[in-house]
Formats: C-alpha cells, sequence, structure tokens
C-alpha cells in the first residue's frame, strides 16, 4: 500500500508541474530575455506655448545593460469650438455651436538628453531638464468683438456656418405661431427699405404696406383682441386633418360644429380663439408667410449676431492645443523603455 500510495504522490506532482507549465501567466504574457529601462517622471499639466515645459524624469536598468540617453517625444490635437447667438430675437434663444477635435501632429521628437546629465540617487537616475513648445500652438480665442470681422470669421468657422444658423433661425420664426412676437418685432424695429417691400409685393402678388418708420409699422401690425371680426369654426377629414372654415357670423356654420371667434388684426394676421390653448392664438396666415420668410432671409447675418446692448458681436470661438508627451529611456543596445502613464498638457 506504501508503494502505491508514493507512486499517486508523484503522479499527482508531476500533473501538477505538468499544470503550471502550460498556464504560467509569465510565459503567456511575457517575452523572457527582454530587459529594457524603467522609466517614469513628473510635469505640470499646463504649459505655455513658446516657452519650455520643465520635468523630473527618473529611470533604471538592470547591472548589465548601459544607459545611452533619453528622448522626449509627444502627440498634439487641437479642439475648437465656434459658437454664434442670435440677438435680434428676445423669445427665441438659439446660439449654433460647431465643435472639433483632432490630432494635428503625430508623436515627433521634442528633445534629446545624454545620459551623462542624470544623477544617480542611490536608487535611481534623476534627470530634470525641460522642452520647447511652438508658439504656433498657442491659443486663440475671438469672444464678443465690437466689429465685425468676415475675414477673421471666414478662417474660423465653417464655410456653411451662417446660411445654416439663419436657415434654422427663420424656420423657427415662420414654422409656427410660437414665436410670432419676434417675428412681429423683427418687422417692428429692423431698418427694412420700402424697395424691399415693394419687390415682395411685386413677386407675391400682395400689398404689403412699404413704411420704414419703426411708429407707423408698430400701428400697421397689430391685433385689437376686444373687437371680434368673424369666426371660424373646424373640420377633421378622415385621415384627422383638421382645417379652418372662417365665416362672416355663427349663422353661416354647419349645424352641430363649434363656432369660435377672429379678432380684428392686419390682414396677413390670423387672430383667433384657441380651445386647445383656452385663450387667444395668433400666427401669420399661410399665404402671407413666404413673403414674410424671403424678407428674414435680406437680413444679413451680422445683424442677427449683433448685442445692441453690449454694442457687441455675439460669436465665440476658440482653439486650443493639448499636448501628450512621453518620456522614452535608451540603453546602448537599442532596448527602449517608456513612461506608460498617459499625461497631457494644456498649452496657454
Amino acid at each position: 500500500m506504501k508503494i502505491f500510495k508514493i507512486l499517486g504522490l508523484v503522479a499527482a506532482m508531476a500533473v501538477m508541474a505538468t499544470s503550471c507549465q502550460v498556464h504560467d501567466p509569465f510565459a503567456d504574457n511575457m517575452e523572457m530575455g527582454q530587459v529594457v529601462p524603467t522609466v517614469s517622471w513628473e510635469l505640470s499639466n499646463v504649459g505655455k506655448a513658446g516657452g519650455y515645459i520643465k520635468f523630473r524624469a527618473k529611470y533604471y536598468t538592470s547591472e548589465d545593460h548601459t544607459i545611452d540617453h533619453c528622448e522626449v517625444w509627444g502627440l498634439f490635437t487641437r479642439k475648437t469650438e465656434a459658437k454664434a447667438t442670435c440677438r435680434l430675437t428676445t423669445s427665441l434663444s438659439y446660439t449654433k455651436t460647431v465643435t472639433s477635435t483632432d490630432t494635428v501632429r503625430n508623436y515627433s521628437l521634442l528633445g534629446t538628453y545624454d545620459h551623462s546629465k542624470a544623477e544617480w540617487d542611490g536608487h535611481e537616475y534623476v534627470l530634470v531638464d525641460s522642452f520647447a513648445v511652438s508658439a504656433t500652438l498657442a491659443p486663440v480665442a475671438w469672444v464678443e468683438p465690437k466689429e465685425f470681422d468676415h475675414e477673421r470669421f471666414n478662417m474660423y468657422y465653417p464655410a456653411s456656418f451662417q446660411q445654416e444658423f439663419k436657415d434654422n433661425v427663420i424656420e423657427y420664426l415662420t414654422r409656427d405661431s410660437t414665436y410670432y412676437n419676434d417675428l412681429r418685432n423683427i418687422y417692428i424695429n429692423y431698418d427694412f427699405t420700402a424697395q424691399q417691400f415693394e419687390a415682395l409685393n411685386t413677386k407675391y402678388g400682395l400689398d404689403l404696406p412699404t413704411a420704414t418708420e419703426s411708429g407707423q409699422k408698430s400701428d400697421l401690425w397689430f391685433v385689437n383682441g376686444d373687437v371680434v371680426d368673424h369666426y371660424y369654426y373646424i373640420t377633421v377629414d378622415e385621415a384627422g386633418v383638421k382645417t379652418e372654415h372662417e365665416i362672416a357670423s355663427p349663422s353661416d356654420a354647419p349645424a352641430g360644429v363649434n363656432v369660435y371667434e377672429v379678432y380684428q388684426s392686419s390682414k396677413w394676421v390670423y387672430s383667433r380663439y384657441s380651445d386647445d390653448t383656452g385663450g387667444r392664438i395668433t400666427s401669420v396666415r399661410p399665404q402671407y408667410m413666404p413673403a414674410w420668410k424671403e424678407l428674414l432671409t435680406l437680413i444679413p447675418f451680422e445683424d442677427w449676431i449683433f448685442n445692441s446692448s453690449e454694442n457687441s458681436y455675439s460669436v465665440n470661438f476658440t482653439r486650443q492645443y493639448i499636448l501628450y508627451p512621453q518620456f522614452r529611456v535608451f540603453d546602448e543596445s537599442g532596448k527602449m523603455g517608456k513612461d506608460t502613464e498617459t499625461k497631457y498638457i494644456e498649452l496657454n
């Protein structure tokens, strides 16, 4: 029995040894015989473009290897943000923002340091030095300028930005009655010309007034909620589409429908009582909307974003560069070790 027990123990040990050889995590994950320098370093995460960035590096290797030199490498990314805010409206608060982050320079050599510059502290080599950063990587900011610079805007902003901005604002103003008051206020306060109104009348076969004085325009675009001008009722077809029918008096409505009031107003304005809101709702009549919409397109982009209270233009452009540095140490056989911790430096 003792002999069998001993043989069984030897067999078990052999199986264990074989298992260790197959599943050894070190053998699975390391290339044996590769000795590279061990590296770490410290530096600030803020630096000045056009200046020098100081660092403190530590490194060592095995006794049978000799350090040759050290290098600093860097990858540069650029983050840009371009914004513009509509100031010609009061109820509508609209800001268009475009952002991007991209790599502008892949890893490249920033500095080389001879090993003789390092000092041995009893445990490892310590190198205190710096590397230069190009002044072209300085941040850029163009914020709330007093004068609108078209050339600078075109350089900083995407080519489609202005048109997309205007299209979005005009869509908000003319889509429904939500920003009706903004639309009215722009008509009254913006300096449209009589020739612009005349051109719209000719194009659309309308007779919009050509007055240019704010006071006159305010009188012309009116709603008198105390005076009922006529009435309307609603029908709904099989597809669920609602249609409003305007009538002179309630007696003109079909039997069994609800009749609502329409109030006295400018001919392009439709002001009426609505059960949906439990009160008055006012909008521009659909047949007049294309003319008002085209009138809005005549307003230059810079007028949309002019902040009259601050006497400035509501553009905000920023560009910042971020450096991802890496410290590398080479021994005389060409083996390289590097710091594995990702570091970044915001350049100012």
